[in-house]
């Protein structure tokens, strides 16, 4: 069998389907990586497939290009004639599907989250969705990470219901993400509180800054928020690096840029934070979780899917800062004992739902029922 992954960026791939390709790769499946080229298409390259980069101007919206990304799929997937393939992100899920129905291709779509279109109500929104209900049509499946997602989707007449199917994000590896050997003491000083997010307005950046803000007046030096991300080039939604430093000053807030050893981030962390106006299932959290952390974020679709309020963390109302901090303000005065119970129980949700091995059964699953005949 050979399987493409198609998506917006090697990052994406490499960040977020790393498990999924090994996990087929072990099987003996031939992988096709399909991207634009970044610094993580030589990641990909390491691995034993095959990478093609592809032009893909995902923040675009010039229909002219956007046909000819079309024409550009629709050629890679006649030439490398794949027996399914799985896109993710908004442009490969709609211009991908349109050429893979031209090249005779089945495809799995991964809605992992609405984006910024569906957050924004403007014309982009308005002509994204109408993409959405012509191209997913001729889609084998289309999954998505939470309920809410499936549903509005449906509601708004953009998918049909037998085509749909739920799977809890991307996977964790938990023996990488996993608790430190010896945690850190709840009440230790200071009170260390993590984000860990691409820096963009929607991810809750200025909720995050501002309770930040307000927890160093009521606690000083005993509370520390860190913020971990890559600056993000959509200039409407991004947030600069001179905003960043600003905030940070401003707010007692420590930047990091994002690493591959934010695994040590999270183990140092009493608290992990996500204020987010809406995610499909946040990959910081589930990792945050599998690390045994309790969790801040907020009630909306995806966030409120990893945290149970009290159990495991607490949740907060969207773009309210004033909340973010309250929640964060009892957080600080929670008992060890029951920061350590709540870190616990993530942990255990991971293990019992989100782990990339019962990520990987799952989409294994699915693509052997899309390709019943090319079993490996």
């Amino acid at each position: 069998m050979k399987i493409a992954f198609v998506a917006n960026t090697s990052w994406n791939l490499y960040n977020f389907r790393l498990n999924l390709i090994r996990g087929l790769l072990e099987k003996g499946i031939e992988i096709i990586c399909i991207a634009p080229y970044d610094a993580y298409s030589e990641e990909l390259k390491k691995l034993p497939l095959e990478y093609i980069p592809v032009h893909i101007h995902s923040k675009g919206n010039n229909p002219v290009e956007d046909f000819y990304l079309l024409l550009r799929l629709r050629r890679i997937y006649a030439q490398t004639r794949p027996d399914i393939i799985l896109q993710y992100t908004i442009k490969p899920n709609i211009y991908g599907t349109l050429a893979a129905k031209l090249a005779g291709i089945p495809v799995l779509n991964t809605v992992t989250g609405l984006g910024t279109v569906f957050l924004h109500k403007n014309l982009v929104a308005s002509v994204a969705q109408k993409l959405y209900r012509l191209s997913f049509r001729f889609a084998s499946k289309v999954v998505f990470q939470n309920e809410d997602d499936r549903l509005l989707f449906q509601t708004l007449g953009l998918v049909s219901p037998a085509q749909t199917i739920i799977i809890k994000g991307s996977g964790v590896n938990t023996d990488h993400f996993c608790p430190a050997a010896v945690e850190p003491g709840a009440s230790s000083s200071p009170f260390r509180f993590v984000m860990v997010a691409r820096l963009l307005f929607d991810k809750g950046i200025r909720e995050y800054a501002e309770a930040a803000r307000q927890l160093y007046l009521h606690h000083g030096s005993k509370v520390e928020c860190i913020l971990i991300g890559a600056i993000d080039s959509d200039k409407n939604l991004g947030i600069s690096k001179e905003h960043v430093d600003h905030w940070a000053a401003a707010n007692h807030v420590t930047y990091k840029p994002f690493s591959n050893t934010v695994v040590e981030d999270y183990r140092t962390a009493s608290v992990v934070v996500l204020p987010s106006y809406r995610e499909g299932v946040p990959k910081s959290l589930l990792e945050a979780a599998a690390c045994a952390k309790p969790l801040i974020t907020t009630n909306v679709a995806g966030c409120k899917d990893v945290v149970s309020d009290q159990w495991n963390g607490y949740l907060c109302e969207v773009k309210n800062a004033a909340d973010l901090f309250n929640k964060m303000n009892l957080a600080y005065h929670t008992p060890p004992e029951k920061i350590a119970e709540m870190g616990s129980n993530s942990r255990s949700l991971i293990e019992k739902s989100f782990s990339d091995k019962i990520i990987f059964n799952e989409y294994f699953c699915l693509i052997t029922e899309i390709v019943p005949t090319k079993h490996t």
